[in-house]
């Protein structure tokens, strides 16, 4: 069965219409958490269930670079592990077929290094010590994904979108956000510092546009990467 993985259920989302084209018991959607121990919990409970056919881990990443058009989707090639400098490459094949598919559409996307690191990095400074690793992404989770499936001989990749660049600061009171923030969550952030209330206009719907683009990539290729049922395979036999 092909799994897909997000850190939060909201970035999850993106995947419903795609797990519905492609009908029932072919993709689970897993829920891991924010962070590298909880992605790694995750990822060892579902290969421990001996189901998996693939993972594809999905979701909003930082842009760690100023050339990225925004929203855009990013396959990485190499993700890198802040905490050690570990650096794991996603399998090939299950990477192809992602370009494969991409390219059939109007949909931005790019090939890219990503980092996880253990923490959100909110500002500039923390962005540019990362982007030292050469890396044009970060996030919090896909190290341990593709250790764990490596390890396991399950294909593993990564699509994530891009909704913010390297110079820019990221208000901490967007952690507190669901998926598409309403005009209600976003008041309620800028009460203790108004002043931020144009930039968290502009981050919702920079939110709103990346989520966006993210389903719409998602509900290409979850359908096409979905293994046969077992009914289906039956009757082709």
């Amino acid at each position: 069965m092909l799994t897909i993985t997000a850190a939060l259920s909201w970035e999850s989302r993106a995947a419903r219409a795609g797990q519905a084209i492609a009908g029932r018991g072919r993709v689970r959607l897993m829920t891991s958490g924010v962070g590298p121990q909880r992605a790694r919990d995750a990822a060892e409970e579902l290969i421990d269930r001996g189901e998996a056919t693939g993972v594809i881990s999905i979701g909003v990443a930082g842009g760690l670079t100023n050339d990225l058009r925004r929203p855009s989707i990013t396959v990485p090639d190499q993700i890198i592990r802040q905490s050690d400098g570990a650096v794991f490459e996603p399998d090939i094949e299950l990477r192809k077929q992602t370009f494969r598919l991409l390219n059939r559409s109007d949909i931005p996307w790019h090939s890219v290094i990503s980092i996880t690191t253990p923490k959100i990095l909110f500002t500039k400074r923390e962005k540019r010590d990362a982007a030292a690793s050469g890396a044009q992404i970060v996030q919090m989770e896909d190290a341990e994904w593709a250790d764990v499936c490596s390890a396991a001989g399950v294909p593993f990749a990564s699509v994530r979108v891009v909704m913010d660049a390297l110079d820019d600061d990221i208000p901490t009171e967007v952690v507190g956000w669901g998926g598409n923030p309403s005009a209600l969550d976003i008041a309620m952030s800028a009460f203790r510092r108004p002043r931020l209330l144009p930039e968290l206009v502009s981050l919702g719907l920079q939110r709103q546009s990346a989520l966006s683009v993210l389903e719409r990539a998602m509900t290409l290729i979850i359908p096409s990467l979905a293994p046969a049922r077992a009914d289906q395979t039956a009757a082709a036999d």
